[in-house]
């Protein structure tokens, strides 16, 4: 089990970088640049949407476990469409700031303000969806408002959760969602590591039995280990502000926190619908929620740490 954890994952990294960096040479040095305007998550975007995909036929079928049945596909096209339009809003956003040169589109609090709005917009249209999607099906009474629950569920935890990560990337960098994926799997393995090695205090014996204090511990000290490194020694390179001390410090303490929640949301979710794993697509993690649990509860701090500044600050 081991073994297969860190094959696959060292599988998963190197194609992580490999697409961030191919997404960050096309937006920066890419083909005809100067002829063809290209915009940030030119690759890694269309990607996310595959994942989401996958994610989202993993929550539907935990969903359909638990008794809630929703509509599958307004669930699908309301998810994909609430991505899609943050994403749509932001690339109109940089292509009014780099192109255009309108001032006020720069990154921070209008372009959080536009985005954020659209987002909603999106998220009431799924609302809205999944309404229509019940009308057209109804046959008799029973099951309706759980089934609006599980698709409006679905919409909050997939789709408005992803926009705190395509707004991450797409106001402050590929350096940015960069952070956030490094500083959640950083905690993820060192709560893996000293848990196995150490682990003997269990936190939620209940819901999630391998989850330990010392494991906690050590998944912490991994974060902000990863956040020192990352902002600290790697984003210089990026001309990037320097981060004082207490901002790296809270940022890897906080996103770390909330990504470990994040992997206890996962656990909870499959512990209600009486399945071990969301999936077997991946060997030796499960499903591809197994992947993104964390970082889907982690993004919007790491979200809030990059607008107010308190990273790499100006």
């Amino acid at each position: 089990m081991l073994s297969r954890r860190l094959c696959f994952g060292t599988l998963i990294i190197a194609a992580v970088v490999a697409l961030s960096w191919l997404d960050y040479y096309l937006y920066q040095y890419g083909f005809a640049r100067e002829i063809i305007w290209l915009p940030k998550g030119i690759i890694l975007f269309p990607t996310y949407l595959l994942c989401l995909i996958l994610l989202t036929r993993e929550v539907l079928r935990l969903l359909n476990a638990a008794g809630l049945k929703p509509h599958a596909p307004s669930v699908y096209l309301g998810t994909l469409f609430i991505a899609t339009s943050c994403w749509i809003a932001n690339v109109i956003q940089q292509f009014n700031l780099e192109v255009l040169g309108e001032p006020e589109s720069k990154g921070g609090w209008p372009w959080a303000a536009t985005a954020s709005f659209t987002a909603l917009l999106a998220v009431a249209g799924g609302v809205i969806l999944a309404f229509a999607a019940e009308m057209r099906r109804y046959s008799h009474p029973g099951g309706v408002m759980i089934n609006l629950a599980g698709a409006v569920f679905t919409f909050a935890y997939l789709g408005l959760l992803s926009c705190f990560m395509i707004q991450l990337h797409m106001a402050y960098g590929i350096e940015a969602i960069l952070s956030l994926v490094i500083v959640t799997k950083m905690c993820d393995t060192g709560a893996f590591t000293f848990g196995k090695l150490f682990g003997r205090y269990r936190i939620t014996p209940g819901l999630s039995p391998g989850k330990t204090l010392e494991g906690a511990m050590g998944g912490l000290v991994f974060a902000c280990a990863g956040a020192w490194i990352w902002f600290v020694f790697v984003l210089p390179y990026f001309d990037k502000e320097a981060t004082p001390l207490w901002g790296w410090l809270l940022f890897g303490l906080a996103v770390g926190l909330t990504g470990m929640i994040g992997d206890l949301a996962g656990s909870l979710i499959k512990r209600d619908s009486r399945m071990k794993d969301s999936g077997r697509s991946i060997p030796g993690f499960g499903g591809v929620l197994d992947i993104f649990d964390s970082i889907l509860v982690a993004a919007p701090v790491a979200y809030v740490f990059w607008v107010f500044g308190f990273v790499c600050p100006g």
